[in-house]
């Protein structure tokens, strides 16, 4: 249990409704405490996992969509403006969308 960490590719999907959208997929599991060895730890996955090629495609790159999906088979999209989250941010996001649509 516990949070785990995407990071948005360069691959895209066509949504439902005809737009485009990048999809996120698994990086890593995150290691919880609130230690050095901990954070050295989660440094080393995010970088063996090249999270900050992630991030630099979200700031730099042209096919970046703007949206996301949080694996292939997802169909809600969320506007991202960094190259990795949780999915307990995305889960979170997505339903103050869903709330704000339905009020």
């Amino acid at each position: 249990m516990g949070a785990y960490v995407y990071k948005v590719t360069a691959k895209t999907k066509i949504l439902k409704d005809g737009t485009k959208a990048n999809i996120a997929e698994f990086a890593y599991k995150p290691f919880y405490g609130w230690d050095e060895e901990t954070d050295a730890r989660n440094r080393r996955m995010r970088k063996q996992t090249a999270c900050h090629i992630a991030d630099r495609f979200v700031r730099t790159s042209k096919n970046f969509t703007g949206r996301v999906v949080l694996a292939a088979d997802g169909e809600d999209a969320l506007e991202v403006n960094r190259g990795t989250f949780t999915d307990d941010w995305f889960d979170n996001q997505l339903w103050k969308l869903k709330n704000a649509r339905a009020a």
